[in-house]
């Protein structure tokens, strides 16, 4: 357990540590993301240590961020304390760079563990080293931010206390946003703000530690939600999904940012939607509420249609252009065919585990952790070794390990091109059929546009 664990060497990492950390990093950034990229990391100190700070919204790819976000330094984590409660996991945690934080779900008796801890903390940052932890403690389902719970602002003073407060702690806010949650390939942006420090808090923590730590909380909690894209009208968010949707290419298209498909732009883009309509949310109640409305009933069309948002951008779809694209599948389709045999135990083999989790959000990591790190890497070291062994020839089975990564990604890329085949067949069905549903979708998307067109462009 825990408590048998020695934490004064958590920043030290051994040589297996590095080349996992190098394996990992390569996995992460240009196999499972189709788009990894980090705003903002000059604003990381470069020769003292910090706290780490950021929103929680897929489980441990949220760390994985994070842990490729800070250049050649490791981060440390603080995870809830019952993650160690077996030992052998427990020495797992440790390895990967994690120290338990106790709560008082976890006995009024394992508080005074934290001290050791938070000692260890602040010897971490006072030696360089990053620390790193989710203040919400829970992942939120969507890209909102929760409330910030006291256990951060414990650690932050906690850590500059050990010190006899000579320590001016660093706090660096990060935020991530996600193009898609679940589906390989997708991208994402972390974005990393400008550090800050509350020593101006020091002398309130001596007199009121909790009043301190309040304060801390809330400004910490600013510092992040400024980054992030918040879409914190919780009834309503999968109407907000849909106004980003609809409207993101208009907004990077009118404001020349480039380049257009970048998760940046993107990121970008959404977080100017979603301040934009708090700010519309705020001031004109009733049209909002209207507005969402629609976008409720937009949203709803399109599942009921099964199509996308995109198919809608398009004025019309040339039958010649719909034929050479069906063509050019089908003589595709034996490379399709052939990339979806070599992959289907590595990609599906999450979905193992996946099925007995009711948390959705933990399916992405598992999907990472068990088929794309584990799963696809033992695969294809297996076929590898069979071809070698069939053609009597190493090199061919090198060859083999070599390409067989790049499988997984032409199966998806290919699967994806396929789905937007098939949403070009329906939309031609749903027009030829004169289809009210698809027209009233039609329309409702023109004046979800004209809408946010009017709100995005007033006072900016």
């Amino acid at each position: 357990m825990a408590k048998d664990l020695d934490f004064s060497d958590i920043n030290k990492k051994d040589l297996l540590y590095k080349i996992a950390h190098k394996y990992l990093h390569f996995v992460h950034n240009y196999v499972y993301y189709r788009q990894f990229r980090i705003t903002g990391r000059e604003n990381l100190p470069k020769d003292e240590g910090y706290l780490i700070i950021s929103n929680h919204q897929n489980s441990h790819n949220d760390a994985l961020g994070i842990l490729f976000s800070t250049g050649r330094k490791y981060p440390v984590f603080i995870a809830r304390a019952d993650l160690f409660n077996k030992p052998a996991i427990a020495k797992i945690m440790k390895w990967l760079g994690i120290m338990p934080a106790y709560r008082v779900r976890d006995g009024i008796d394992e508080l005074g563990k934290n001290e050791a801890i938070f000692r260890e903390a602040a010897r971490v940052i006072t030696e360089g080293d990053p620390i790193a932890l989710f203040p919400e403690a829970l992942h939120q389902n969507g890209r909102y931010l929760g409330v910030f719970k006291k256990g951060f602002a414990r650690i932050a003073f906690a850590t500059v206390e050990n010190t006899d407060f000579k320590m001016k702690l660093k706090i660096v806010p990060m935020a991530n946003n996600y193009s898609d949650y679940f589906r390989f390939q997708s991208k994402l942006n972390m974005i990393v703000g400008e550090p800050f420090e509350f020593d101006d808090l020091y002398d309130i923590y001596k007199t009121h530690p909790e009043r301190a730590r309040y304060l801390l909380a809330q400004r910490a909690h600013d510092a992040v939600e400024k980054l992030m894209v918040n879409l914190d009208d919780i009834p309503n968010y999968e109407a907000l999904e849909t106004l980003c949707t609809v409207y993101r290419k208009n907004y990077i298209k009118d404001n020349k940012i480039r380049p257009a498909n970048s998760i940046r732009s993107e990121t970008v883009a959404d977080q100017a939607i979603a301040n934009k309509l708090r700010e519309f949310r705020n001031s004109q109640p009733e049209q909002y509420a209207g507005l969402i409305g629609k976008a409720h009933e937009y949203t709803e069309l399109l599942k009921a249609l099964k199509l996308r948002d995109w198919i809608f951008t398009k004025k019309r779809f040339p039958v010649v252009g719909i034929i050479v694209r069906t063509i050019l599948w089908l003589l595709f389709i034996p490379v399709w065919l052939v990339c979806s045999l070599l992959n289907v135990i590595p990609f599906f083999s999450g979905f193992l585990f996946t099925r007995r989790v009711k948390d959705k959000l933990l399916h992405p990591s598992f999907h990472f952790v068990v088929g794309t790190l584990i799963a696809g890497p033992l695969w294809y070291l297996i076929v590898s070794v069979v071809v070698a062994l069939v053609t009597h020839t190493w090199w061919y089975g090198l060859l083999c390990l070599i390409l067989l990564p790049f499988t997984v990604i032409i199966f998806s890329r290919s699967t994806g091109y396929l789905k937007k085949l098939v949403n070009r067949f329906r939309r031609s069905s749903f027009v030829a059929k004169r289809d009210r549903r698809f027209f009233t979708a039609l329309d409702l998307r023109g004046q979800l546009v004209a809408g946010m067109n009017s709100i995005m462009k007033n006072k900016e």
